[in-house]
């Protein structure tokens, strides 16, 4: 599956790493969605059926956390690979981010070189 075929729900709270994230995965012909927390995201899996989630961690109402928690809770949506992105880098978050169950954790901001790389292989593994 190449980057073209996927769709993928950005959940940002802030709109100039909602732009980045979007313009980085547009430019590989990513379908991509956004979510501006995780309440949103939830609803729209209500009707959209994403590739993979790309989520920050820290954001208002319902944070990546507590959205991971209840995707992974729901046998509809326990398996959509779920990404962390968050400027609150460090060894403890990134293990924290591993041990919630995330497929893969980023400190941002994000690299416009090698970001999608590493996205796509997630799915050779």
């Amino acid at each position: 599956m190449t980057p073209k075929d996927w769709t993928v729900i950005v959940v940002e709270d802030t709109f100039d790493d909602r732009q980045l994230a979007s313009t980085i995965l547009a430019h590989y012909g990513v379908n991509v969605i956004i979510a501006r927390n995780g309440k949103e995201c939830l609803k729209l899996l209500d009707t959209v059926h994403p590739t993979m989630i790309i989520t920050d961690l820290a954001m208002p109402e319902m944070d990546g956390w507590e959205m991971l928690r209840q995707l992974r809770s729901n046998d509809a949506t326990y398996d959509i690979p779920v990404v962390a992105i968050t400027a609150y880098h460090s060894v403890d978050v990134g293990h924290d981010a591993q041990r919630a169950g995330f497929d893969a954790y980023f400190p941002k901001p994000i690299s416009p070189y090698n970001f999608v790389d590493s996205l796509v292989a997630l799915f050779e593994d």
